[in-house]
């Protein structure tokens, strides 16, 4: 099986944070993922030179799919409550979705070792650093109109951020595919508990109960 231009490195990717987060980085080596690809390890290392660098390209991916499933809900007009909601529901479906590549993430930022740091691994890492900011002021941008309208609690911005979505992280740590249903109800409850947690006192009674 080859590997066209145009799409060898979404498969790479793809095959790479399946084996990953099945097998751990440590324990998956580049024959493991050009293997189940059908391919060589030269199709892979012709594309990221190294392991290290593999592991950071599925990093930055994991990060620019969820802005590209959130974005459009930030970038719609609705009060900052309805706003937070479904930009929120975004991030948990984004979690379950991929599962694979948030699950990379997470056993890479526990410490596993990829060997010597290149050049491009470094530089992929600062454009992780980049996109992780750029999401992350998406929330801080509805929090602080919401701050602003009264409709949410005059809280720290980065705190708060930081904090809730450590909690829509949480499925990439315990969840089992059980159909389209499941990860909507999910990601709704989910959605409902961040939303809970900076709304004002008297407008929690605002929770959401539908699908996006």
């Amino acid at each position: 099986m080859s590997l066209g231009a145009k799409t060898a490195k979404p498969r790479i990717l793809d095959a790479a944070a399946t084996a990953f987060a099945t097998h751990g980085v440590d324990q998956t080596s580049i024959d493991d993922i050009a293997r189940a690809l059908g391919a060589t390890k030269g199709k892979i290392y012709h594309h990221f030179g190294s392991k290290g660098e593999l592991v950071c390209a599925i990093r930055k991916h994991s990060v620019q799919l969820t802005i590209d499933r959130v974005r459009p809900y930030f970038e719609a007009q609705n009060p900052p409550p309805e706003k937070f909601h479904a930009m929120a529901q975004a991030h948990v479906i984004a979690m379950i979705s991929e599962l694979a590549y948030h699950r990379v993430v997470v056993e890479e930022m526990r410490g596993s070792g990829t060997g010597r740091i290149t050049d491009s691994e470094r530089q992929l890492r600062v454009e992780i650093t980049t996109l992780q900011s750029e999401y992350e002021d998406m929330f801080r941008n509805v929090l602080a109109k919401g701050i602003s309208s009264g409709a949410f609690q005059d809280q720290d911005l980065s705190v708060t951020v930081r904090s809730f979505l450590m909690m829509l992280h949480a499925p990439i740590y315990w969840y089992k595919p059980r159909g389209p249903e499941n990860c909507q109800t999910i990601a709704n409850h989910l959605a409902n508990m961040a939303l809970g947690a900076v709304l004002v006192t008297d407008s929690k009674t605002c929770t959401v109960t539908h699908g996006d």
